[in-house]
């Protein structure tokens, strides 16, 4: 926790220009997802943030790291409701095509799955589940504005993403 503490309190006061010197840039996003396969059985679109770091290796090639959640919205399942939420961490890299605009990348992780169901006269059922996952990638950006839309592959738990980002 110490250590957190710190590292906060680092990106708090160095200035970011400093960090873009070295080729380090931050992120915040926004994500949607569309559930398919089984956890698309379960639940419904899901709403979520990213925070993110990259590094630019070279022009063409962007290395990338950072953690996500995702809150699936319920959906009604055999007669009873089924909710799932996951916190997500991943290590990736971008290639770009057209540079500054257009490039493709892929995302190596994992991702914890928290669900719950709910049905009436029976008690709530709760699960977790840890799946590693890879998510091809296509993105396009317009200054600090980042879009890309992923497929993410989890075993079972697979999704669409549609993310939105803005760097610093």
């Amino acid at each position: 926790m110490n250590r957190l503490l710190i590292l906060l309190v680092i990106l708090i006061l160095v200035p970011a220009a400093a960090f873009s010197a070295l080729g380090l840039q931050f992120g915040v996003g926004v994500n949607v997802t569309f559930p398919s396969s089984d956890l698309g059985d379960f639940v419904s679109t899901g709403f979520g943030g990213t925070g993110m770091v990259k590094f630019g290796l070279i022009p063409l090639i962007d290395l990338t790291g950072g953690i996500e959640y995702i809150k699936f919205t319920s959906k009604e399942v055999s007669g009873g409701e089924g909710e799932a939420n996951a916190w997500g961490y991943f290590v990736g890299g971008r290639v770009n095509i057209l540079p500054p605009a257009l490039y493709a990348g892929l995302e190596l992780g994992g991702y914890s799955f928290s669900t719950e169901f709910m049905a009436p006269n029976f008690p709530t059922t709760e699960g977790s589940e840890s799946k590693f996952f890879y998510a091809p990638m296509a993105g396009a950006s317009l200054g600090p504005i980042d879009a890309n839309l992923r497929y993410v592959v989890a075993d079972g738990f697979n999704f669409v993403s549609l993310r939105g980002m803005f760097w610093f």
